[in-house]
């Protein structure tokens, strides 16, 4: 193996290699590789972001950040189907990733809750043939993510061509790294092919049923920094198969600690230093490979934003408030929708989960 292809390697796969290591000496590459991996995300991370946000206005960062997760997620994970249709769908994805996050706000929350309905929808069909591999939490988390902040139109304007800017470089890495792959199946199967009475099937309609219905909620709750609801509810139901109990502790529990953490950290650190918060939880997010870890280390940057907003006391206790009504939330409509729409109205069993 490479230098360059073990920085390919994930977290999880690089700690086994180290665990398993037959010497000192392979341990030792091994570290190497996953420290200079992690560094250069972040530094990547922060050029990519630093520069679309200057060409293309600041206000249009949430964008950028939405379009660096997805370029780092294609290269490995396609749509599960042929290429000239997974261009197809990534476009039409991007599209919705422009539009109906704002769109939603715009109209009366009946209306919302149709147009987000059909957006999550569509997101979860065109990218979850295979919803194992975890397309289905980027691109809402994306939707989510985008959903937090409003654009006037010069704004929206500038967001259009970093969305064109976007959806060129994905389409480039899209297309060099699964160019080969599953040529016989076409957009069209994967769309005659859904079945509600599938674990799949059910699944889709689950996550874009709640995280609408959440939304909607959200409209006349007025909570401040909802997208932190939706992120929670999302992360509860986004994987697959859906793992609750586990999802639900591990997701309460950093939410908590990160929060906490946060703030012990903040009051003992020199405002001039502050600014180290988003780099350094950056690099220590690059060495996790459990969930509970990376929910606490995704605190400090949220917080370390909203606590300009809020005041840091204020911050933190709306962080561990929302997440914890997201998790409520999408644990509740889990059991609802498992005890009366699989189960009473299709007489399916109920998804299973952990």
């Amino acid at each position: 193996m490479t230098f360059y292809q073990a920085l390919q390697m994930d977290p999880s796969g690089l700690k086994k290699g180290i665990r398993e290591a037959q010497d000192k000496k392979e341990k030792r590459y091994f570290i190497k590789v996953l420290v200079v991996r992690d560094i250069l995300l972040v530094m990547f991370a922060i050029v990519f972001i630093s520069f679309s946000s200057e060409v293309f206005g600041s206000q249009n960062s949430a964008m950028a950040v939405v379009i660096f997760c997805m370029m780092l997620s294609i290269r490995f994970v396609d749509f599960g189907y042929k290429i000239s249709h997974s261009l197809v769908s990534l476009g039409i994805c991007f599209l919705i990733l422009l539009i109906s996050p704002i769109a939603m706000q715009l109209v009366a929350p009946p209306l919302g809750l149709i147009i987000n309905f059909i957006s999550l929808f569509a997101v979860v069909l065109l990218t979850c043939e295979k919803p194992e591999m975890g397309n289905g939490g980027l691109y809402l988390f994306g939707y989510i993510f985008l959903s937090g902040s409003m654009v006037t139109p010069e704004v929206f304007v500038q967001r259009i061509y970093l969305t064109i800017f976007g959806y060129l470089v994905c389409a480039v890495i899209l297309f060099l790294k699964h160019r080969h792959k599953n040529p016989q199946t076409t957009l069209l199967h994967v769309i005659s092919r859904y079945d509600i009475h599938s674990q799949k099937g059910q699944w889709q309609l689950q996550i874009a049923l709640a995280l609408s219905l959440l939304f909607f909620a959200g409209s006349y709750l007025g909570l401040n920094r909802f997208m932190w609801v939706g992120f929670a509810c999302s992360s509860l139901l986004s994987s697959y198969p859906v793992n609750l109990h586990e999802r639900m502790r591990d997701r309460a529990v950093g939410a908590i600690v990160g929060s906490l953490l946060f703030g012990l950290i903040y009051s003992l650190t020199p405002p001039s230093l502050s600014f180290l918060f988003g780099p350094v939880s950056g690099l220590c997010l690059g060495f996790c490979s459990n969930y509970r870890y990376k929910t606490i280390f995704n605190c400090f940057g949220a917080l370390l934003m909203a606590s300009s907003i809020y005041g840091v006391h204020d911050a933190v206790l709306l962080r561990i408030f929302n997440n914890l009504v997201g998790l409520l939330f999408g644990c509740v409509f889990f059991y609802i929708f498992q005890k009366i729409l699989v189960k009473r109205w299709l007489g399916n069993k109920e998804l299973k989960h952990c």
